[in-house]
Parts: structure tokens; C-alpha cells; sequence
């Protein structure tokens, strides 16, 4: 984005009014700061997002000077009275803290229920005014390890995992994450319906591409499972551990380590070279497990917040409104 020079006057438009080619830098910009940091490729995500733009099916606010200039975008979405903040980028904390104050507006919430953000960014204000505005706020790290090639044994019950998985998936998800949590970035209310949908969104790719012959579960009967791992390529040499969940009452027994390392090296036979998890920061055992035992170091972090009650702004920006700021 520009240098901003100031005074400037900054207003917020919205991104349906831009041309593709005011976008492309944008994306441009995202695609390769992930591909740097991450080593993770989000070139076919953001052209999908383009795509849904352009059908005026995708949500986005850019923040524009007189002479036209972007110092500030973001993308977001409604779905099931949720508002989930997916991109956010600004020069400055004036123009975040503007952008905020339009996203989270007490008519821009009136038939939301949930606010959620998960933010590749470092935007150093960002988390205190997401505080401020009654969200909750959590950095989820980003770790990453070259592959193991060597595989531990296979485990009995271990297969392949399969989008017929689905719905036992889900039942296994509600039993080993916690009910609640504002600040996660799926499911934040642990019901069954939102651990389906959110394994739909991993399958769909949202998450990258599902890598079928890493991702495996461990059953236990007809219908039910006691582990999974589901594994995506998100890179041309990088396979993403998305999912990793083991039943409360199969613990303390290294199904996690093992199915970890059975992973890792069958991603490492389908070419990847790099196997990397994101860990939420209050969940430190999760976090010392893959940094002490499994060897992973930190590659970058993301900003997740949210509330199950939005705070409406009290004094909302009004549309159209600009802002002024000086250095």
C-alpha cells in the first residue's frame, strides 16, 4: 500500500466499487507476505475471494484518500448471524481503528449474534481495540518442522480418513475441545452443527487441500472415533497438520505423538518437506508437546478474537464519514 503523507482525508468505501486491478496489488501483497512467512500459498484463495467480489458475494471495506490511494482494506463475512473478520490491513492505527469502528457499528451488528477475527497481522494495536471493543483476544501460533520420514508402527484400528468420517469427526471434536471459546476461530460454541460445518469448511478448502493419504483416524466400532489427524497441502512442499484430536479418555498415551510422526511421514512421501500446525496460546500443553517433544519452532502467529456478545459502538462512524489525521 502508499506512504501516507499527512494531513490526508481517509474514507471508507466499499470493495465492490473498486476495478479487479485496484484489488490485484492487495491480494498481491497478502499472497506473497504469506508465502514468505508462512510458506503457505493462498493464491487460489484470493482468487476465489476475487471471484465472490466481483458477484457482490463477498464483503470488504477499503480505505481510500482523496487522490485515491489505498491505506487500508479488509475482508469479512456473514454467515449463520456471525460476523468473522478474515482480512485486515491498515497504515496506521487511525485507519484501523476506523474500519473497526465500521465493522463492529451498532447497525452494522444488528443481526449479529457472534463476532469472530483471525488475523495474519502485525498490527501492534490491533488486539488492544479489538479489547476494547469487548472481544476477547488470543495469539495462535504458527510452527512449523522439516518432515520425518520414518514412520512408528501403524496402530490397530488406524486408517485412512474419509469425508464419510464426517459426522463422527464432528462427535469426536465436541468431545475433545472445550464447549465454548470466544476466541476460537471454529466452532466458538462447540455445538455439533458447528464442528460439521467447519469440518465442511476443511474439506472444501479453506484450510488448503486435503492430502488423503496423511490424513488418518484410529476407530473404535461402528460409527465412532478415538483419533484423528487431518492433513492439507498448503504449499507446493508444505503439508499443513490442520486437525489433530484425540478422545479425553485415550490421553496420556502418545496417540497424538505417534499419529503426529505418521503423518509427517506420509506427507514426506507425497513430496512435502515441511509440516506445520497452529496451536492456540492458551492451549500450552498442545504448544510444549510440538515445541519440546516434536521439535516445531515458531514460524509466525495469528490475532484471534471474539465474543458470543457483541459490544455495539456507542457513537458509530457514520457512512461516508472521513476521517482526518495528522502526523
Amino acid at each position: 500500500m502508499n506512504v501516507v503523507s499527512f494531513p490526508q482525508r481517509i474514507r471508507l468505501v466499499e470493495w465492490q466499487t473498486l476495478a479487479a486491478e485496484r484489488m490485484a496489488p492487495l491480494y498481491a501483497e497478502e499472497t506473497e507476505r504469506w508465502q514468505r512467512l508462512l510458506e503457505w500459498d493462498m493464491t487460489a484463495r484470493w482468487q476465489e475471494i476475487e471471484r465472490r467480489r466481483r458477484q457482490g458475494l463477498a464483503s470488504g471495506i477499503v480505505a481510500m484518500d482523496d487522490a485515491t490511494n489505498i491505506h487500508g482494506w479488509c475482508h469479512f463475512g456473514v454467515r449463520e448471524r456471525a460476523l468473522r473478520i478474515e482480512a485486515f490491513v491498515a497504515d496506521n492505527d487511525d485507519i484501523a481503528q476506523m474500519m473497526l469502528d465500521r465493522l463492529l457499528s451498532a447497525p452494522a451488528l444488528t443481526f449479529i449474534e457472534r463476532v469472530s477475527a483471525f488475523l495474519f497481522t502485525d498490527h501492534h494495536s490491533l488486539a488492544q481495540a479489538l479489547r476494547a471493543r469487548g472481544l476477547a483476544v488470543d495469539r495462535y501460533w504458527y510452527l512449523g518442522r522439516e518432515l520425518n520420514t520414518v514412520a512408528p508402527p501403524a496402530l490397530q484400528g488406524l486408517r485412512r480418513w474419509r469425508i464419510e468420517d464426517s459426522l463422527a469427526t464432528a462427535a469426536l471434536f465436541g468431545r475433545a475441545y472445550e464447549s465454548q471459546i470466544a476466541t476460537r476461530p471454529f466452532a466458538p460454541l462447540g455445538t455439533q452443527e458447528q464442528w460439521f460445518g467447519y469440518i465442511n469448511e476443511l474439506t472444501c478448502g479453506a484450510y488448503g487441500t486435503i492430502l488423503p493419504e496423511a490424513s488418518v483416524c484410529l476407530t473404535a466400532g461402528p460409527d465412532k472415533l478415538t483419533a484423528v489427524a487431518i492433513v492439507t497441502r498448503v504449499g507446493e512442499s508444505t503439508a499443513h497438520l490442520a486437525q489433530l484430536a484425540v478422545d479425553p479418555q485415550m490421553r496420556r498415551k502418545r496417540l497424538g505423538m505417534q499419529l503426529m510422526e505418521m503423518v509427517s511421514a506420509a506427507a514426506a512421501r507425497v513430496g512435502c518437506r515441511r509440516l506445520t500446525v497452529i496451536v492456540a496460546g492458551v492451549n500450552r500443553p498442545a504448544r510444549s508437546m510440538f515445541e519440546n517433544e516434536a521439535r516445531f519452532r515458531a514460524m509466525g502467529s495469528f490475532l484471534a478474537a471474539g465474543t458470543l456478545a457483541p459490544q455495539r459502538a456507542t457513537r458509530p462512524l457514520a457512512r461516508g464519514r472521513a476521517l482526518v489525521t495528522r502526523r
